[in-house]
């Protein structure tokens, strides 16, 4: 089951369609799903095709326009940004990620406990929900909590240059988003190429 989940979200981000509808979004939100036909040159049903399965996987919030005036409502897109507005599947696979890792620290604590606070507790939730993410779309994260800094292997470098740099702006987008599904003192600062080919550097802050 986890492969398959994995290899779905990896086919919804190598997607060139869905790539080039969430970087819009990414830039502008929010947008109709005629406007976005139009923009990326496709017919209207195969966008909100796109956009239903970008939903479906947390990277874009579907809401229905307030309309003070008669007309049909209409329905408008956005990237996510946390949880708001996200959908079922979304909240369900983050509310898990953070049981999981809160179940995995109470049965092996760290050889050092100090006692944690409730700001670490939270910047614990986000590194297991980002982890979670991660490890989903197959970037086989190793996280380094004390230096706030993940090493990512990239699932997708046998992809053509400009396709890969395409992926990487939205993954960044993507995963401040994922990280703001916790309510918490932690920031992405960036992403960076590592000395290993094939591997970046995620790091964080934390705020005051």
């Amino acid at each position: 089951m986890a492969q398959r989940e994995t290899t779905g979200i990896r086919r919804t981000l190598v997607s060139s369609p869905r790539l080039r509808l969430l970087e819009r979004l990414q830039q502008e939100s929010p947008q109709t799903a005629p406007r976005l036909a139009q923009a990326v040159d496709l017919h209207h049903n195969t966008v909100r095709e796109h956009l239903d399965r970008l939903v479906d996987d947390g990277l874009v919030t579907r809401t229905t326009e307030h309309r003070t005036v008669r007309g049909r409502p209409q329905v408008l897109y956005s990237a996510s940004r946390g949880l708001d507005g996200a959908s079922e599947r979304a909240r369900a696979q983050t509310g898990r990620a953070i049981a999981l890792g809160r179940a995995y620290r109470q049965a092996f604590p760290p050889s050092l406990d100090r006692g944690a606070t409730d700001a670490d507790d939270a910047a614990d939730a986000q590194l297991d929900v980002l982890e979670d993410y991660l490890d989903r779309c197959g970037f086989e994260p190793c996280v380094d909590r004390a230096a706030l800094e993940i090493r990512l292997t990239c699932p997708f470098g046998a992809l053509r240059s400009e396709f890969a740099d395409s992926l990487c702006t939205v993954d960044r987008t993507v995963v401040c988003s994922v990280v703001a599904r916790v309510e918490g003192p932690l920031d992405v600062t960036g992403i960076t190429p590592a000395a290993d080919a094939g591997t970046c550097v995620l790091r964080m802050v934390r705020r005051d």
